[in-house]
C-alpha cells in the first residue's frame, strides 16, 4: 500500500500520538503497581528497542547506499537523546538521565509533535521516525515513574552547558563539512517551531531561549517539591 503524503495532525499522526499516551499511561501503572518488578524486565525491554532502532536504522543505510557522511552520522540531537536514555537505562547513569528528561521532553517532544515527514503511514520513514521518538519518551516516562530518577539542583545549568556543546560540536563539522545537523544551518523543510523563530542565524539564538525556558519549567515541578521536602 502506498503510503500518503504526511499532514500535521491527520489520522495516522494522531493515533500514533493517542497509542504513545496509551503506552505511557501503561508503563506509569506498572511502575505504580508492580514497582521493582516492573524494573526488572521494562527497562531492559525499553533499551533494547532502543538499540534495535539504531541497528534497523544503520542496516537499511546500508542496504540503500547511504550511509553518506552528511546524513547517516549520529549527529542529530535526536541522536544524543537516544544515546542518554541508553546510558540511563542499562546503566543508571543520573546525567544521562538528566539529559533524557529535558532534552527528550523539550525536544524530542516537539519533534513527535511536528514532525519532519514527508509520507505518513505505512511509509518505513514514518513507522521508524515515531518508532524512535515514541520510545525515548516512554523511556522517559519509566525513567521518572519506575526509576523514581529526579532532578539534581542546578540541571538547567547543566543542561544548557550540555546543549551548547553540542551546539559547538555539531554546528562546527555542518560548518567545515556543509551539513545540517541539528538544523543548524536551515530549518525543516516540513513545517516545524523554527519556523516561528526568526531566520537564520538567529533562530538558534531564538532556539536557546526556548531551551531555557523549557528546561526552566521541566525543572520547575521538582524544584517546588525539593522546596516542600
Amino acid at each position: 500500500m502506498r503510503a500518503a503524503e504526511f499532514h500535521l495532525f491527520d489520522r495516522d499522526h494522531v493515533a500514533v500520538l493517542l497509542l504513545l499516551l496509551l503506552l505511557g499511561a501503561a508503563i506509569i501503572w506498572s511502575g505504580i503497581r508492580r514497582g521493582r518488578d516492573a524494573d526488572r524486565w521494562l527497562g531492559p525491554l525499553l533499551g533494547l528497542l532502543l538499540a534495535a532502532y539504531g541497528v534497523a536504522r544503520y542496516a537499511e543505510l546500508a542496504l540503500r547506499g547511504e550511509l553518506s557522511w552528511d546524513y547517516a552520522l549520529p549527529l542529530e540531537l535526536c541522536h544524543w537523546v537516544l544515546i542518554a536514555c541508553l546510558v540511563a537505562l542499562f546503566f543508571r547513569g543520573q546525567l544521562a538521565a538528566e539529559v533524557a528528561y529535558f532534552w527528550g521532553l523539550g525536544g524530542t517532544l516537539q519533534a513527535v509533535l511536528t514532525p519532519d515527514l514527508a509520507q505518513g503511514f505505512p511509509s518505513w520513514d514514518f513507522i521508524q521516525f515515531f518508532w524512535a521518538h515514541g520510545a525515548v519518551l516512554l523511556a522517559i516516562i519509566f525513567l521518572i515513574a519506575v526509576r523514581r530518577f529526579r532532578p539534581r539542583p542546578g540541571s538547567v545549568l547543566r543542561m544548557m552547558l550540555a546543549a551548547n556543546f553540542y551546539l559547538v560540536v555539531a554546528g562546527s563539522l555542518d560548518l567545515v563539512f556543509g551539513w545540517n545537523y541539528g538544523y543548524l544551518r536551515h530549518p525543516p523543510s516540513h513545517p516545524s517551531l523554527m519556523d516561528y523563530l526568526g531566520p537564520w542565524p538567529w533562530y538558534i539564538l531564538s532556539l536557546e531561549l526556548v531551551a531555557l525556558a523549557s528546561f526552566w519549567l521541566l525543572d520547575l515541578p521538582w524544584r517546588l517539591l525539593r522546596r516542600r521536602g
